[in-house]
């Protein structure tokens, strides 16, 4: 009897460079996708309650940030070299360039927000653990189902967690560094 070596089979790992040349190739042609730890993973189809919500914030946060900083709206930001997420808004260093050059690095972005309806467990879980990995100071989950924030800060690299989850209600506010954004305001009428 002979004994065979057994392997057990892995995914294979895309890195951005990968990434970007399936992109270049149009492999992703008619779908929206993104990389997260090496995985390409199929983003869900945004309804109208999403889009708002994604509008609303981008309103409200670049009145509050103004030219001190820049927002983005679903643009991708680099957390490594096996990362490369496209969030809702991602609240950026003020770049002359607007990142015309190369995407932001996690260590020029101070604010995620994701929002969550289909994906809410995934936003909270697998997003917020890479987020928190790369160190992006703060990160939030707008829940539309429950009319809510999560609200995530104090990153832990290291454990890839956020020590700090608080849930802000409809009728609470987050703090921000010029004002406080009242979540009423970014949320659709119900």
């Amino acid at each position: 009897m002979s004994q065979h070596a057994q392997t057990i089979p892995s995914p294979h790992r895309f890195t951005r460079d990968e990434y970007r040349r399936m992109a270049e190739a149009l492999l992703f042609r008619n779908e929206r996708v993104e990389l997260l730890d090496g995985v390409i993973v199929t983003m869900s189809p945004q309804g109208s309650p999403h889009a708002a919500t994604v509008h609303r914030l981008l309103r409200v946060l670049q009145l509050a940030v103004g030219s001190a900083a820049t927002v983005r709206v679903q643009a991708p930001i680099v957390l490594n070299d096996w990362s490369e997420p496209e969030p809702d808004i991602a609240v950026c260093d003020a770049d002359s360039n607007d990142y015309a050059r190369e995407h932001p690095r996690a260590d020029q972005v101070h604010l995620v927000v994701e929002v969550a309806d289909t994906s809410l467990a995934y936003d909270r879980t697998q997003k917020a653990a890479s987020y928190a990995a790369s160190g992006i100071p703060e990160y939030w989950v707008v829940d539309l189902a429950a009319r809510q924030v999560d609200v995530f800060n104090a990153p832990d690299a290291i454990a890839g967690r956020y020590t700090r989850h608080t849930v802000v209600a409809e009728a609470g506010s987050i703090p921000l560094a010029t004002a406080a954004l009242c979540v009423a305001d970014i949320l659709p009428p119900a």
